[in-house]
């Protein structure tokens, strides 16, 4: 069957208006070795990189994955990067972790552990590892470097709300809405001590001075503080014995003593929202709902102890004039132990413009630097001085680049060069090329409807309150505001003569105006404006209106759920459309005058002709429809509806083309350029995406195949649980089940059934004595020649953090074959030995009792044993001499360029030398 009908795609292209999004924390990264002057924040399912200096974008990263993904709508909720600042990990709403260079931006790992949103997400120390704890209750220790997962933290009873290394005990600790703070051994994963300090929901969790002290926050004002030693021998004896001899059930000694230090207020009111340190972990700053960020710093022993010596000193010489002393006095004065307020001193706290949303902070020798995200879509960006100055300046602010609150309306401009935007402050231009803002002119109440005047020089705007404003681009100004209607301005749309617009309002009129120069008083400058010529008086309150393109008829939308046709040169009544449930939120014309189509909050689209007023069809949708537009000169038309979806239609075959990837949340507006080539949309999570037609034909029936396709894919095939055989009941890997591990375990299996038919063949053909089979068609599409390079190479496609979930989805007769089949792979020496050892392993340990009840695997494990012992030591060896190769080269190279500068320094001071010398000589002359 040949292809009936053909269409050209639309694909996203680029997405702009997020300066920072409210739901993701903000983070200083190093580019270019600066570490104080890039901050990267969460922009949807993107990550864009802010340069603070410039005011400028300079990177975005994001996932092709997501991007291409049309059902799938996941958005950025928290970061996290290495304090050498090279990598950066994104933790996303559905529980995936992605780790990315930052250098490049390209994806370097992906880790699925978590079946809810990411809260909380950690480097260590030196980046190998990261922890990310999630609302599912659980947190997860990640390996980066292997790729895998080290430890599932089971044990909270609420959301995770932060997760921190402690790296100078190798511990970690995790803090949740169940009030309590827990310790996590790393090598053996099990929790062995909790603290029980709050009484509310923790908040927050932070790691301050070295891995000392420990600072949580609540849902009340004080910040309290506990502070982490080592566990000395004769202490953990003590407790030991205690512990045996008691009948009651003591804390256990643990290698760490865990001690209350005391609180930190805080002057902000409501509870902590978040908390952030820096590199050094010496500056803690901490914010509430409100506007005020605090800034706590904690000194050193030496200079905490200096306070401590004078405040006793202080205390001495009061204690002296008044000739008393107490047992609490001379406590105090024998006291050698810094006490809290000795250690942690207050910075000047930082009042910003707007509520604060997150905050991070990086500090040189003499000063913090901080920047700070707000609920407005604005960066702030502060320097303050470590020492006693009092002085907080405000560096940058980044706000141009975005709205200050949802986007309602959007429109192209007729070159479809510029795009405009109204939100409830302002109105901007957008360059459709480069993405900047071009202009900004703010307004009183929020806009309901955007016009293009001819030439694109000025726009109309209908306002909440009912006023027109005629704006110049060019100079950003509002020239005139008509006071169009009584209530709410909806609708405008221009005629098509281009000499004239409608209006339609929430007072049941729709009024036509004619555009006009007119002279300034006092001036010969001529500006435009707008002469009001008719009314027309209707008895519902009207939500959009149309002109048809050859200006004949006009279109109402009233709030009564029809829509009533007039002629447009007498307003007299022509017919009426009925059949919508609900009122008609938007409709438009197409370009031959012939057809109307409707969208209404009842979740239908109608089409109807224009020359009787028949309905051709009605289409049904999943969710309320807000807006609906032709592609010029065509009958194909474009809806957004309240579920965030972008569709493609055709109104001659009655038949959706295409969703497109939509917002999250609801879309509230979309326009089409005059050429039919870019679409762009607004909506509830403050993104404006603009989608671009390409030349990639689209044919309807493989579209709808690969939209089944993606609903199968959104159910795993062998159900949520992993089920072992003959293994334990429970088993809490770090990662889950995706179907990317369902498709890899196929994958797997059918390998092996590749190649053990392929066997069975060569085994007869040569007990026959005839030529050998030829190789399987899939083997020579991997492009391999043997079994075991085509095992080996099926192994390496594996993703490493999922290996465990693949080799658990295989039959046990699969995996006794697939052991089996690992002893050819041990006896070559390759670099694929890693994923080859770690599935022997994990399947040894896992299925140990099954495997060791089968007679025939015995000699098997023996073997497995002996070549894995073997080579891991070999690869071991290899990989010790190839560092340390590479150690002695380096050092080389290090020693070369010291010689090397050593000898140009003595060579330029030799140089300066000679010629004083010989300055000193011509004036002695």
């Amino acid at each position: 069957m040949g292809i009936t009908k053909q269409y050209l795609r639309y694909v996203p292209w680029k997405n702009f208006n997020i300066v920072c999004h409210p739901d993701c924390n903000v983070v200083f990264v190093t580019l270019n070795g600066i570490s104080d002057r890039y901050v990267a924040v969460g922009a949807c399912e993107n990550v864009i990189i802010w340069d603070l200096r410039l005011e400028k974008l300079v990177m975005t990263i994001e996932d092709e994955d997501m991007k291409n993904n049309t059902s799938k709508k996941i958005s950025v909720v928290k970061l996290a990067t290495t304090s050498e600042g090279k990598h950066i990990a994104v933790g996303y709403s559905d529980g995936l972790v992605n780790t990315f260079n930052l250098a490049t931006g390209e994806i370097i790992g992906t880790f699925q552990g978590h079946r809810s949103a990411i809260t909380a997400l950690t480097y260590d120390t030196h980046g190998h590892m990261l922890a990310s704890g999630s609302k599912d209750t659980e947190a997860v220790i990640w390996d980066v470097i292997a790729e895998k997962g080290l430890h599932r933290l089971s044990g909270h009873k609420g959301v995770v709300t932060g997760v921190q290394f402690i790296n100078k005990h190798n511990l970690v600790m995790t803090s949740s809405k169940d009030t309590y703070i827990k310790f996590w051994d790393l090598t053996t994963g099990h929790c062995f001590k909790t603290l029980a300090g709050h009484i509310t929901e923790v908040w927050t969790l932070s790691i301050l001075r070295d891995d000392d002290f420990v600072v949580a926050g609540s849902n009340d004002a004080e910040l309290r503080t506990w502070k982490i030693s080592k566990m000395n021998e004769e202490e953990s004896e003590i407790k030991m014995s205690e512990l045996l001899t008691s009948d009651n059930l003591l804390d256990f000694a643990s290698s760490i003593k865990c001690e209350k230090s005391g609180s930190l207020m805080r002057e902000g009111p409501g509870r902590v929202v978040s908390s952030a340190t820096d590199n050094t972990n010496h500056v803690l700053c901490v914010h509430g709902h409100g506007k005020l960020l605090e800034l706590f710093i904690f000194s050193g022993d030496g200079e905490a102890l200096e306070r401590l010596r004078n405040r006793q000193r202080k205390f001495r010489k009061k204690a002296s004039k008044r000739n008393e002393n107490n047992d609490e006095d001379t406590a105090f004065l024998n006291e050698k132990n810094p006490a809290l307020q000795d250690v942690v001193r207050r910075l000047p706290p930082i009042l910003t413009d707007y509520k604060i949303r997150s905050a991070d902070l990086v500090v040189n020798q003499t000063h913090v630097k901080v920047v700070v995200s707000m609920a407005d879509n604005t960066l702030a960006f502060y320097s303050l001085s470590l020492g006693d100055s009092k002085e907080v300046k405000l560096i940058r602010k980044i706000s141009l680049h975005g709205h200050r609150s949802n986007v309602r309306v959007i429109s192209f401009s007729s070159d479809n060069l510029a795009m405009f935007t109204g939100g409830s402050e302002s109105i901007k231009m957008w360059s459709r090329k480069t993405l900047n803002c071009i202009r900004t002119v703010e307004i009183s109440s929020a806009v309901q409807c955007l016009c293009v005047l001819p030439g694109d020089r000025h726009i109309l705007a209908g306002l909440e309150d009912g006023k027109l404003l005629v704006i110049d681009i060019a100079a950003g100004d509002i020239i005139e505001s008509i006071s169009a209607h009584q209530k709410d301005l909806k609708s405008i749309y221009m005629l098509p003569d281009e000499l004239g617009c409608v209006t339609g309002g929430g007072d049941s009129t729709v009024k036509l105006w004619q555009l006009e120069l007119v002279t300034l008083p006092g001036t010969d400058r001529k500006v435009l404006s707008l002469l009001h010529l008719k009314t027309l008086e209707l008895d519902e309150n009207v939500q959009c209106a149309r002109v048809s393109p050859d200006n004949k008829l006009l279109a109402v939308a009233l709030l009564d759920n029809t829509v009533k046709i007039f002629f447009m040169d007498t307003f007299k009544h022509f017919i009426d459309l009925y059949g919508h449930t609900l009122p008609v939120n938007d409709m438009d014309i197409s370009y031959d005058s012939s057809i109307i189509i409707t969208a209404s909050a009842d979740k239908t689209i109608r089409i109807w002709g224009l020359d009787y007023g028949d309905c051709h069809r009605r289409l049904t949708t999943e969710s309320t429809l807000t807006s609906i537009k032709f592609i010029p000169m065509t009958h194909q038309f474009f809806t957004t509806d309240k579920n965030g979806n972008i569709k493609h239609w055709d109104a001659d075959v009655f038949e959706r083309v295409l969703t497109l990837q939509g917002h999250r949340g609801e879309c509230r507006n979309m326009s089409v350029s005059g050429n039919g080539y870019y679409v762009v949309s607004c909506g509830q999570d403050n993104v404006i995406r603009l989608y671009e037609k390409t030349e990639e034909p689209l044919v309807l029936e493989d579209e709808r195949e690969e939209e089944r396709a993606q609903e199968d894919d959104k159910e795993l095939a062998t159900g949520e649980e992993t089920n072992v055989y003959g293994g334990p009941s429970v088993l809490a890997l770090p990662t889950k089940k995706t179907i990317s591990s369902e498709k890899a375990a196929e994958l797997l299996l059918e390998c092996l059934n590749v190649i053990k038919e392929y066997k069975d063949n060569l085994l007869e053909s040569e007990n026959k004595g005839v030529d050998k089979p030829t190789l399987p068609i899939i083997m020579t599409a991997f492009n391999v020649k043997t079994t075991d390079d085509y095992l080996l190479e099926i192994i390496k496609r594996i993703r490493s953090s999922e290996l465990e979930e693949v080799l658990l989805l295989m039959p046990f007769s699969s995996v006794c074959y697939f052991m089996e089949a690992l002893i050819p792979l041990l006896n070559h020496m390759h670099h694929g030995i890693e994923p080859v050892v770690r599935s022997l392993i994990f399947l040894v340990q896992t299925l140990h009792k099954p495997i060791s009840s089968v007679n025939d695997m015995l000699p098997i494990l023996r073997q497995l044993n002996v070549l894995a012992t073997k080579k891991t030591n070999e690869f071991r060896d290899l990989v010790g001499e190839n560092l340390h190769s590479l150690m002695f080269i380096n050092n080389s190279q290090e020693e070369e360029e010291l010689v090397f500068n050593i000898t140009q320094k003595v060579q330029k001071k030799r140089k300066r030398q000679k010629q004083k010398l010989l300055k000193s000589v011509i004036v002695n002359i």
